[in-house]
């Protein structure tokens, strides 16, 4: 039997992000003061209006760029994360064969702060969510790999089926 599960994670806005949002903002509308007194000032208010559409495109543009989703797929023990920025571009982060992890349970991340990883792939909500779960694998292009994720019931029980037995009497033991 095939098994197909997938959940959707929006990525909450930190701090930076929202510094970001309103840097960017602040700096349209003084682009745009100036062009107006720039452009006006010699007669060019149609050359302003074109000006300012292409400033608030480009805002627009880099606002909507702030909003991050993860997409977590699970497709008969293959698990994939995507990253969708601003429902406009997917990039895939991880593909992994479930039975190639090495670690999984819950996430706490007192315990992981010591050890060395080459890679670490942050796809939940927010860092302080509660629910965070991880896993490790390790592979030939990005080395040793953390993945720190969110999943729903349906998610984490194919997740855990697809995990290897020894991984799965570990995670229970949690």
């Amino acid at each position: 039997m095939d098994i197909f599960v997938e959940q959707i994670v929006a990525k909450k806005k930190e701090t930076k992000e929202k510094i970001f949002i309103i840097g960017v903002a602040l700096l349209l509308l003084v682009l745009m003061v100036v062009s107006f007194f720039a452009l006006g000032g010699i007669g060019l208010f149609s050359v302003a209006l074109l000006l300012w559409v292409a400033l608030a495109y480009g805002a627009w543009w880099l606002i909507t760029s702030q909003n991050l989703e993860f997409e977590y797929s699970i497709t008969n023990g293959d698990i994939d994360i995507d990253r969708i920025v601003a429902r406009r571009k997917r990039a895939r982060i991880v593909s992994v064969r479930g039975q190639k992890i090495e670690q999984a349970g819950k996430y706490d991340a007192a315990q992981m702060q010591n050890r060395p990883f080459d890679r670490v792939v942050m796809a939940a909500s927010s860092l302080n969510a509660q629910g965070l779960y991880y896993f490790t694998y390790h592979s030939k292009k990005s080395g040793s790999t953390i993945v720190v994720f969110e999943p729903d019931e349906r998610v984490k029980e194919a997740f855990y089926k697809s995990l290897p037995k020894l991984v799965q009497l570990d995670w229970d033991k949690q």
